[in-house]
């Protein structure tokens, strides 16, 4: 079910679009960030087909986005809309399910965050600001769930750790900055960055920033805030 909560207003506020198919999540998802000053839920739906429609009819600043839902997974859904819309639209995924396959799966969608049900609302707020404040966000019990075959192989002691300067990257890379910015702010060139990207991303078997942030996280690399 598709409801319109509202219509596109001319106040400066964040636009939220919810997508969860169980209606009592979605309404405490609604009190939860009502509580949040300039935050305004726009539209809801419980449909998968239905998200794309509105995300173009109320462009929202934010979708927050179940990945169980009915009619189109929400996998493929964070994907669409990624690509057409970039960093227009923050997509902050919702999952249920801890199952390492499927969070690596989640995490190659491309959204810009990823938080388990099982969290608590502090965690979600937290989430949701650092997505639209533009930085990556792998919360704790997702990244615990990411642990690629190189993480089990190092708990065992039988590979090839992180170097401080894989670590620095890789923390960086977590926070959100882009690759120029890592740059700047080692004073290294941005050729020398995308080459410690590269070479961690292939040393750890990492497919993108945020397969990155939740190795960082799950490494104690990094801690979200």
């Amino acid at each position: 079910m598709t409801s319109i909560l509202s219509t596109p207003s001319t106040i400066a506020t964040t636009r939220i679009l919810l997508a969860e198919d169980h209606v009592l999540m979605r309404d405490g998802l609604k009190m939860l960030l009502g509580t949040q000053p300039g935050f305004e839920v726009v539209a809801e739906t419980g449909d998968g087909i239905a998200v794309e429609a509105l995300v173009r009819q109320f462009n929202p600043q934010l979708l927050l986005l179940d990945l169980g839902l009915p009619g189109q997974h929400g996998v493929k859904i964070a994907a669409s809309i990624k690509a057409e819309f970039s960093d227009t639209v923050k997509v902050l995924v919702l999952t249920g399910d801890l199952q390492a396959d499927s969070v690596r799966q989640a995490l190659a969608a491309g959204a810009d965050g990823y938080v388990h049900k099982s969290e608590d609302s502090a965690e979600l707020l937290q989430a949701v600001h650092a997505v639209l404040a533009g930085r990556q966000y792998v919360s704790r019990n997702i990244a615990a769930a990411f642990l690629p075959r190189t993480a089990r192989a190092d708990q065992a002691g039988d590979t090839l750790v992180a170097t401080p300067r894989e670590r620095e990257i890789m923390s960086l890379v977590a926070r959100g900055l882009s690759n120029r910015e890592i740059a700047e702010l080692l004073a290294i060139s941005v050729f020398t960055v995308r080459t410690h990207r590269q070479n961690l991303m292939e040393k750890f078997s990492l497919r993108n920033a945020a397969e990155i942030t939740a190795y960082a996280v799950q490494r104690g690399y990094y801690i979200p805030t």
